[in-house]
């Protein structure tokens, strides 16, 4: 059974579960004019850029936080590269953005509004990953916006392609740890960064990485040494 918050926003939409529709949707009767010369549809065809094939565009990719968040972000841009996505360093040149998010400190979170305020200024679509859609998933900064939830990396694709449709995803909802025989591509090509384990047993009051990341999970040893070099 899907999470509350992968719900359908307005059944019967025809999109997919756990995506949202604009609300800016408006359909238009048409209306024959006759007094309006007929216009050439050669020219018309030219006039507008031709769409891009899906799996095509070019992403841009940001992480805040620690190792956790980067291994996170090297999976999905290893996803996202198999399916066809260009990767880009330079944010102006990328046709959507994915924001990788920390809420543990304060100033990666403060960074983070700052990068989604230009995106939404810039009119990129967004999507945004990692703790804080995951442990402040009803964020005012998250309005409008694709979010993907920590446990949910594995399904990027799905909602970068929908995100570039016009759609509002939302995927929380908790399941099994991460797959860690996921393509990736790494950010340091002499450093693997390898996750034991996800969430945390304590229950500290002045920070989240429980909140966002749930209960101590940890790989198996099998599965450790079978992704280790050697």
């Amino acid at each position: 059974m899907e999470d509350i918050e992968d719900l359908l926003v307005g059944s019967g939409s025809g999109a997919p579960a756990g995506f949202r529709l604009p609300l800016n949707v408006v359909r238009v009767k048409p209306r024959k004019n006759k007094d309006r010369p007929k216009l050439n549809s050669d020219k018309i065809s030219q006039s507008r850029p031709a769409p891009k094939i899906p799996g095509t565009e070019t992403i841009y990719i940001k992480t805040f936080g620690c190792s956790h968040n980067q291994s996170d972000s090297e999976y999905m841009a290893g996803q996202l590269s198999s399916f066809g996505y260009a990767l880009s360093e330079n944010p102006e040149d990328a046709d959507i953005w994915l924001i990788n998010t920390c809420t543990v400190k304060s100033p990666s979170q403060s960074a983070m509004d700052t990068l989604i305020t230009k995106g939404k200024i810039a009119k990129k679509p967004l999507v945004v990953a990692g703790c804080v859609p995951q442990g402040s998933r009803n964020s005012k900064e998250l309005e409008g916006i694709s979010v993907v939830g920590v446990q949910q990396i594995d399904r990027v694709v799905e909602v970068v392609e929908e995100t570039l449709k016009g759609h509002e995803v939302r995927l929380l909802n908790r399941k099994t740890l991460p797959a860690l025989d996921l393509p990736k591509v790494r950010k340091n090509k002499f450093v693997e960064i390898l996750p034991v384990n996800v969430g945390c047993l304590g229950a500290c009051t002045y920070c989240k990485t429980k909140h966002a990341r749930g209960h101590l999970g940890s790989y198996t040893i099998q599965s450790l040494v079978s992704l280790s070099p050697g």
